[in-house]
């Protein structure tokens, strides 16, 4: 119980504060967490590029394991710094080495964890090597394998600290770090050999990662992008999750809505987390909260730029088939404008607006000086929002929107009123005219008062007619 105790402030920090900061900062994602042991004793040894790497290995850890965790680091290098040296003695409990003498006390020290049954993380390189490429490893980790054969060793590789934190750098970038975690091993044998056969595995992580880091650059076709529109309380959300969840049991599928979900096998799975995917959802409770439209139209536009862009960050990083979007950054801000702007809601209109806000239009249009807000964006350059590649408008009156609004027992939201809701209602039904008025854009009005599975699948019948239309059918 005091051993516990004791390790409480640490495993306190790890969870509070450095493991929010991390991946909120450098989007951590951990894959092979399955290949760790219940419990140790065992030994992780990584590849090794910065000083990010330890705090990147032990918030892979969960905390049952963390607390019984000692890294293997350099007394020479940090204990020029001594406070920095205190503090990490604290957190890490490390296992000090002089790398100069390499003397036969870290072994001693290293296998006496072992045998009181806690873990070690090990570096095998020694020191932090050169970007891109795997040092050759000393034989520390194998003369320990070799003492302690029963022993589970694990393999691991840390892609993106090489980047974040090079050497020679004191300001980390905020570039994604990925920890993959090999299966364990019991290895025998000679120390040379051991070592030579965990260089080899560590270096096949590596190889793995960088290959799925490249086949996720390289997608193999854009994904078809669905959008579905409709006032609060229309069902949307529900909807769009309904498609993601049916479409993903043959084919990769991605959800941008209240949250970014990535689905296959008809079930959600686990993502990298995407920074503009927090400040978004932050953005959005700003809105929620306005207390007038004045103040709702600066956070909602920020959150609807934030949610385009996830979408160019959903198709570059998780490589999905189909996009299903609770609702369209580019018709959105459309249909919004009416209000705003109510009497200069038309069929015209909306072409017009979407067309500036999807990177033409005329430059001497006089809806910039009707809307400020379009001016500055075309100004930032913020005027390049994507087109979805078939549109679903699902209709509900407002009447029956404010009575599921109402059902939710939620904070009401500035713009849910019969008459706002009923505005943009009719916006959104002109943004569909002038969608349909294009060649190469289908947009659709359904019944959005029915069951819920009736929507769903008059929607699938729509969209995969649009596919096979489009030559996006699924494969």
């Amino acid at each position: 119980m005091a051993h516990r105790l004791r390790r409480l402030p640490r495993l306190l920090f790890h969870l509070l504060l450095l493991r929010p900061l991390l991946h909120l900062v450098f989007g951590l994602s951990v894959r092979g967490t399955e290949n760790l042991p219940a419990r140790g004793p065992f030994v992780l040894a990584a590849n090794h590029n910065s000083h990010l790497d330890i705090l990147m290995l032990c918030s892979a850890l969960p905390l049952r394991l963390l607390g019984d965790i000692h890294v293997v680091a350099a007394h020479d290098y940090f204990a020029r710094h001594k406070r920095l040296f205190a503090f990490l003695d604290w957190l890490f409990r490390p296992v000090w080495i002089d790398r100069e003498t390499r003397g036969g006390d870290v072994l001693t020290r290293m296998r006496e964890i072992v045998d009181a049954g806690e873990s070690v993380i090990i570096f095998p390189e020694g020191t932090r090597g050169e970007a891109g490429v795997l040092g050759r490893f000393h034989t520390g980790v194998g003369r320990l394998m070799a003492k302690r054969p029963g022993t589970p060793l694990l393999p691991a590789f840390i892609l993106g600290g090489e980047r974040a934190l090079p050497r020679e750098t004191a300001m980390p970038l905020p570039v994604w770090q990925r920890v993959s975690i090999g299966p364990p091993q019991i290895v025998s044998g000679s120390a040379e050999d051991i070592t030579l056969g965990l260089q080899e595995s560590v270096a096949a992580l590596g190889c793995s990662e960088t290959a799925a880091r490249h086949r996720r650059r390289t997608a193999k076709r854009p994904a078809f992008v669905v959008a579905l529109l409709g006032i609060d309380g229309s069902g949307k959300s529900t909807i769009s999750r309904l498609l993601a969840e049916y479409y993903s049991n043959q084919e990769i599928t991605c959800l941008i809505g209240d949250e970014l979900l990535l689905f296959s096998g008809g079930a959600p799975r686990r993502v990298q987390p995407l920074l503009k995917e927090k400040v978004r959802r932050w953005l959005s409770a700003q809105a929620r909260d306005a207390r007038s439209l004045a103040r709702y139209k600066i956070p909602k536009i920020s959150e609807l730029l934030l949610r385009d862009a996830l979408l160019g960050e959903a198709r570059r990083w998780y490589g999905p088939d189909i996009v299903f979007m609770d609702g369209s950054p580019l018709l959105n801000m459309t249909a919004w404008s009416a209000l705003y702007r109510d009497e200069l809601m038309s069929q015209d209109f909306c072409a017009r607006a979407m067309e500036i806000l999807s990177g033409g239009g005329q430059p001497n249009d006089p809806l910039y000086g009707e809307f400020p807000e379009l001016k500055a964006m075309k100004r930032l350059g913020l005027t390049r929002l994507h087109r979805p590649d078939a549109v679903i408008f699902l209709d509900v009156a407002p009447a029956t929107s404010m009575k599921r609004i109402l059902g939710r027992g939620e904070k009401m939201q500035v713009h849910e009123n019969e008459e706002k809701l009923g505005r943009l209602r009719e916006a959104y039904k002109l943004v569909v005219r002038a969608l349909n008025d294009k060649p190469d854009l289908s947009a659709f009005v359904l019944d959005g008062e029915r069951e819920q599975t009736a929507i769903r699948d008059e929607a699938r019948s729509l969209i995969d007619r649009v596919r096979v239309d489009t030559g996006e059918e699924a494969t």
